[in-house]
């Protein structure tokens, strides 16, 4: 199991992770798009392996207003850019760009299903181009009221049907979805990427997920243990900052064993 750290693109946490020993770093799809040739050759120098990054898109794929020009050059950049600072894993989250609004007019399964027809025409091409996995986030229902849990995220992947389309599992929105984390180990087809975080944090940090540490009453094997059951071959830590220097040196101490 290789063990990242979600840092955005925050240069110098970048560093500090891979000297932490953390086997990667994710980054931010749509920070990396707006980079110039400059910033692209400094990130990809640095000697860190940015497998992934989150943040799909912000531009909305579903329902009315959606601008397919905008979308396509959008994608085209972003994708020739992860591709070449050596990604091989985008992260779609973006709740607000597959999220039904009242006007849209659209049922559940219509969404999913232009969800789907998005991913099969204007996705799958560049993923078959770029060699590049896409894996779909489910999210909690207050950030996409669409795709929340693992069971919905496979029933959009089944209906694109293709190898570059798969699923990720996050522990805090699976916690808040009362999304069984040990169902995680039957879903080996298609989970391919995690993200953890401790999803009970003390009302005192004010955060909503922070990151593991030693004794924060959050067991780690309740999911690292089913998505390794599944084939899940790396997790990310994503979570609220406190302070990176202590947050990510105090949770590769609880992950490590993992790796």
């Amino acid at each position: 199991m290789r063990i990242g750290v979600c840092v955005g693109t925050r240069y110098d946490d970048m560093l500090k992770a891979k000297a932490l020993g953390y086997d990667y770093v994710e980054s931010h799809c749509q920070e990396i798009a707006a980079m110039s040739d400059e910033e692209l050759e400094k990130y990809k120098n640095s000697g860190v392996k940015i497998l992934a990054a989150c943040c799909f898109i912000g531009l909305k794929v579903i329902g009315k207003g959606k601008d397919e020009k905008a979308i396509d050059a959008y994608l085209s950049e972003m994708f020739r850019k992860t591709h070449y600072l050596g990604l091989e894993y985008l992260v779609f989250g973006s709740g607000a760009s597959r999220k039904m609004y009242p006007e849209d007019g659209l049922t559940v399964d219509e969404a999913r299903e232009q969800i789907a027809q998005f991913l099969s025409k204007s996705v799958v091409p560049l993923c078959e181009k770029y060699n590049m996995t896409v894996v779909i986030e489910p999210l909690r229902k207050e950030e996409c009221n669409v795709i929340s849990t693992v069971p919905e995220a496979i029933e959009v992947a089944k209906k694109v049907d293709s190898e570059y389309i798969k699923v990720l599992a996050d522990v805090r929105h699976m916690v808040a979805g009362n999304d069984p984390l040990e169902d995680l180990a039957k879903y080996g087809e298609y989970l391919r990427h995690g993200h953890t975080s401790n999803p009970y944090p003390p009302a005192e940090t004010g955060k909503n997920r922070i990151f593991p540490k030693k004794g924060d009453g959050f067991n780690q094997d309740d999911f690292f243990l089913p998505m390794i059951a599944a084939g899940v071959e790396h997790i990310s830590i994503e979570a609220d900052l406190i302070n990176f220097d202590d947050d990510a040196a105090g949770a590769i101490e609880v992950l490590k064993k993992y790796q």
